[in-house]
């Protein structure tokens, strides 16, 4: 004879797997690019507007007047000098000296195809 009271029933979760193939995606888009001030962090230094193109995810390679036909490998971060911040690529540059920091352009951007101040 059933007694009289509660009864709790705990269910399992049910986990369904499904052998379905992920669906492919074509590489069509070409790699990012930004348009953003370069700086030696290390040294303070401040260069201007040069092009970075994603090589993996957060390393950049960019290209750069100064140091042309060479690219530079870089980061992309903020670059803060009395608050006046902006980001900018920090770029694995050696120190040829200490320049006194200085606020990055704010306007780097693209006209075209041209990386411009």
């Amino acid at each position: 004879m059933p007694r009289a009271g509660f009864y709790f029933f705990f269910l399992a979760p049910i986990v369904v797997a499904c052998a379905r193939e992920a669906p492919k995606v074509e590489a069509s888009a070409a790699a990012p690019k930004r348009c953003l001030p370069v700086v030696a962090a290390a040294c303070g230094c401040v260069y201007t507007c040069g092009v970075g193109t994603e090589t993996s995810p957060g390393s950049w390679s960019v290209d750069h007047p100064f140091w042309a036909p060479s690219k530079i490998k870089a980061t992309i971060a903020p670059w803060c000098v009395s608050g006046d911040c902006t980001d900018a690529f920090h770029g694995e540059i050696v120190c040829d000296g200490i320049c006194a920091p200085k606020p990055a352009d704010h306007g780097c951007h693209f006209e075209g195809e041209r990386c411009v101040p």
